[in-house]
C-alpha cells in the first residue's frame, strides 16, 4: 500500500504533496521558477532523478502542467506554503542550524529578490565571498541592472563595484530578517569594500526573504510573485 489508507483529507493530501521535496518544488514554482534548471538552482541538493520523479507526480495530480506552470490546483497551495513558513518562524522546533546553510540556495534566492527599482541607473557587480565555505561554494558574483539580473559562480572579469565578505550564517540571518544590516556590519569576519555610495545603498537593492516575519503578518499572500 503506497498511501496512508485513511479517509482523512489531511492524509489524502499528504499522499500527493507529502513526499520529500514535493512542497519545496511547489515553493520554487510559486516564486517564479519556469524550468527544470531553475528548480534545481533553488534546490541545489535535490538529485536530478528525484526531481524528475516528483515533477511526474505533480503533473499526474494536476498540480503542474507540461511547461512547469502551476495549475489553479497548484496555485491553491500558496496559502499552505505560507502557513508552514509562518509556523516555522513562530516556533523553536525548526530553528536554523548549520546544516541548513547553503550558499548556492542563498545566492539564488538573492538574485530573484532584487528590487530593480532600487538599483542605480548603470549596471554593476556585487561580489560575495563566504569565508567559512570551501572553494567551490565560496565566491559568487551578482551582475545587477534594471533590465537583467545574473548570478555567476565564476569571475567573468567584469569590474566589481562592491565586495562583501561574510560568514554564511551571518548573511543568511540578515536575509531571513533575524539581523539588521548594522548588526551584520559589526559581526566578526564581515567586511565590505568598494564604491562607498554603493556600499550604503546595497541593502536596499534586495527585497530579502519572502517569508520574513513582517511579511507573514496578516492574511495577504506574499508567496506567488513573479521572479525578479
Amino acid at each position: 500500500m503506497s498511501g496512508y489508507g485513511q479517509f482523512c483529507a489531511v492524509a489524502r493530501a499528504l499522499e500527493v504533496v507529502g513526499e520529500r521535496w514535493t512542497l519545496l518544488i511547489v515553493r520554487e514554482l510559486l516564486l517564479g521558477a519556469t524550468s527544470f534548471g531553475d528548480i534545481r538552482r533553488g534546490l541545489p541538493r535535490i538529485p536530478k532523478a528525484t526531481l524528475s520523479a516528483r515533477l511526474r507526480g505533480l503533473r499526474a495530480a494536476g498540480i503542474i502542467d507540461a511547461d512547469y506552470r502551476l495549475t489553479d490546483t497548484g496555485l491553491a497551495l500558496a496559502p499552505v506554503v505560507r502557513e508552514l513558513a509562518r509556523w516555522a518562524v513562530a516556533t523553536d522546533s525548526v530553528a536554523l542550524s548549520e546544516d541548513d546553510l547553503d550558499t548556492a540556495a542563498l545566492t539564488w534566492d538573492m538574485q530573484r529578490r532584487v528590487d530593480t527599482d532600487a538599483l542605480p541607473e548603470r549596471p554593476l557587480v556585487l561580489a560575495l565571498e563566504f569565508t567559512d565555505r570551501p572553494a567551490t561554494d565560496r565566491r559568487f558574483w551578482l551582475h545587477l541592472s534594471r533590465r537583467n539580473i545574473n548570478l555567476c559562480r565564476d569571475d567573468t572579469g567584469a569590474p566589481v563595484d562592491v565586495w562583501l565578505t561574510a560568514p554564511t550564517g551571518v548573511l543568511t540571518r540578515w536575509w531571513l530578517g533575524e539581523l539588521a544590516w548594522t548588526d551584520v556590519l559589526g559581526r566578526p569576519g564581515v567586511r565590505i569594500h568598494g564604491d562607498r555610495k554603493l556600499q550604503r545603498e546595497m541593502p536596499r537593492w534586495f527585497k530579502r526573504y519572502v517569508f520574513r516575519p513582517e511579511n507573514l503578518i496578516g492574511p495577504e499572500n506574499t508567496v506567488h510573485e513573479p521572479s525578479g
